[in-house]
């Protein structure tokens, strides 16, 4: 009996793996091939999930966050005078056009063109001869007038004349007086003089010409002064007062030194500016009236700080700013005044006497923050 069930076992296991082998060739090769790699990740994971289970967890350190670091200056205030820059126009201080107040022809030019003259000065001469004789036939009138006047004085304090022939000379002493003032009035025209000390700058009439009366004769100007005038913005007119220096730079960058001798009391209507007047000397009588110029105004002292423009920025309302340090270590901001900027260096108004600004690393850090600083002395 135990043979036969030994034998029966031999013969079923050939026929399993027969079986087995048959099903094998049915299954297409690819799902086999797939169905084998997913097998092989199965176990692979399964594996790195039991040894994952045998080891013990790491303890999470808590980080601490240290502070950011950042480079400061410090930076105190000082005394500085600004100045504020705006274009000017040259004007000279006296300026005149000398024009014909009677007819007649030129006969002489005394001075030339160009010249350097003082106060009374004759600068041309009109033809006077008739002027001149009409003069002295009213000063003959105006003795005989007075004769016959006095005559009846005489005789009125006898009463040997009349009122009415009194008064009838009075009047004709008074109209001859009259026409001889005229008289001389013209006459004088017929010399314009120069009515202060100048330059004969210009002459537009010549030799022999008839000029009528209203006419253009000379152009006479006063340059030993000279007068500068700019327009002044509304937000700076109130930094400004009468008397403060001012330096006038002209186009050659030679330097005029003068004061600011009026500001207007009201801005013009369509630029908003205030008109404003620089006098200047100018000793030298350099030609440069009707020129340009660059106007820098003294204003008053203030305590400011001097820094680089580097560390200077704008806030979200687009003011002006910079970041320091305070106290606490803590980053600030402040917003500042610009007093002048150059290529190297800023002058600013608004921050405390001593301030510790930050020179490097203000873009890597938020305001309030708090921060390890390091002086840009211990670099």
């Amino acid at each position: 009996m135990a043979f036969i069930l030994h034998k029966s076992i031999r013969i079923k296991a050939p026929l399993r793996l027969r079986s087995a082998l048959l099903f094998l060739k049915g299954i297409n090769p690819l799902w086999l091939a797939l169905g084998l790699v997913l097998l092989l990740i199965i176990w692979l994971a399964s594996g790195d999930v039991l040894r994952s289970a045998d080891e013990a967890p790491d303890v999470t350190e808590e980080v601490v966050e240290s502070p950011s670091r950042i480079e400061a200056e410090l930076y105190e205030a000082e005394y500085y005078q600004p100045e504020l820059g705006v274009q000017g126009r040259i004007e000279p201080w006296r300026q005149i056009q000398i024009i014909a107040r009677v007819s007649g022809e030129v006969i002489d030019l005394p001075v030339a063109q160009g010249e350097s003259v003082e106060s009374g000065s004759v600068l041309l001469q009109l033809d006077a001869e008739e002027r001149a004789a009409r003069v002295a036939q009213l000063e003959a009138d105006a003795e005989l007038a007075a004769a016959e006047l006095s005559g009846a004085e005489q005789l009125r304090r006898q009463d040997l004349a009349s009122q009415i022939e009194y008064l009838r000379l009075v009047a004709e002493r008074a109209r001859v007086a009259t026409e001889l003032e005229a008289a001389e009035m013209a006459l004088s025209y017929t010399r314009p003089e120069a009515p202060f000390s100048g330059i004969f700058d210009r002459r537009l009439i010549e030799l022999g010409d008839y000029v009528q009366s209203g006419q253009e004769l000379v152009h006479f100007t006063d340059i030993s002064r000279l007068r500068i005038m700019a327009q002044i913005p509304q937000q700076e007119v109130a930094r400004l007062n009468v008397g403060q220096p001012v330096e006038v730079q002209l186009l050659d960058d030679s330097v005029l030194r003068g004061e600011l001798r009026h500001i207007a009391t009201v801005a013009d209507p369509e630029t908003r500016s205030f008109f404003v007047e620089v006098e200047a000397e100018n000793p030298d009588l350099r030609r440069i009236a009707g020129g340009t110029a660059s106007l820098k105004i003294q204003l008053a002292e203030v305590f400011a700080h001097q820094l680089s423009p580097s560390l200077l920025s704008l806030d979200g309302d687009g003011r002006l700013v910079v970041r320091y340090v305070d106290e606490d270590e803590r980053v600030r901001e402040q917003e500042v005044r610009l007093l002048s900027a150059g290529r190297d260096s800023a002058w600013v108004e608004g921050l405390p006497e001593q301030v510790r600004l930050i020179t490097q690393g203000a873009g890597f850090v938020e305001l309030g923050q708090q921060v390890e600083v390091v002086m840009a002395e211990e670099d």
